[in-house]
């Protein structure tokens, strides 16, 4: 898939989700091809928005120099692999978790659910991070946000899985759960590893 189309499809879930849920309902992908194909893209170009906004703020503290190449480099390795890694272990923990409260599921589906759902964020990321004065838009959208992916989510669970309205609501307040963890963790995990790169750089970057 060309980068070009992978933007239309992050795109297409991001604004018309109700109709694009239908087309990645029949798509046949493994795991692997979803995640390298897809997920990697996507997250790489959310990274890069991170990054852009990052030099920015960090030109002005570290000038035009190593420090700075390689705060930038962290950063970018950081915010791909960390979110990379946290997609698949809230995916197997979610194909852990749910059949015990009684909803049959697998776990391609439930990466594709997982997936796809953040996909927004990835993309209002890379808008957010592009340059510091933007970041104003961070705590004023937050809830409509919030409030919007679980919209998204919503329109990929009808579609994914046909269950009970009782196990929808189960499905929903588990994954809500496990989002809160995987956001809180992907912010923890880079804020000690920045600390440990390059201490004192904490307060420059959000």
């Amino acid at each position: 898939m060309k980068f070009k189309e992978i933007l239309i499809k992050a795109m297409r879930i991001s604004l018309i989700p109700s109709i694009e849920w239908k087309v990645i309902r029949g798509e046949q992908e493994t795991p692997k091809e979803l995640m390298w194909h897809f997920a990697f893209p996507i997250i790489l170009f959310s990274a890069v928005g991170r990054d852009i906004g990052l030099f920015f703020v960090a030109k002005e503290v570290l000038g035009y120099s190593l420090n700075l190449a390689i705060l930038l480099l962290f950063n970018l390795v950081s915010w791909v692999v960390i979110p990379y890694l946290l997609i698949i272990f809230a995916s197997y923990m979610l194909n852990l978790t749910l059949p015990r409260l009684g909803i049959e599921t697998d776990y391609l589906r439930l990466l594709k659910l997982v997936v796809y759902t953040f996909t927004p964020l990835f993309i209002v990321t890379f808008f957010v991070y592009l340059h510091p004065l933007l970041r104003i838009l961070i705590p004023i959208g937050i809830y409509v946000f919030i409030a919007y992916t679980l919209y998204v989510f919503w329109y990929g669970l009808q579609e994914l899985f046909d269950i009970t309205l009782e196990k929808k609501l189960r499905f929903i307040v588990i994954t809500i759960a496990v989002g809160f963890v995987i956001i809180f963790l992907a912010q923890h995990i880079y804020g000690l590893l920045l600390g440990w790169v390059m201490p004192g750089m904490e307060a420059y970057v959000k």
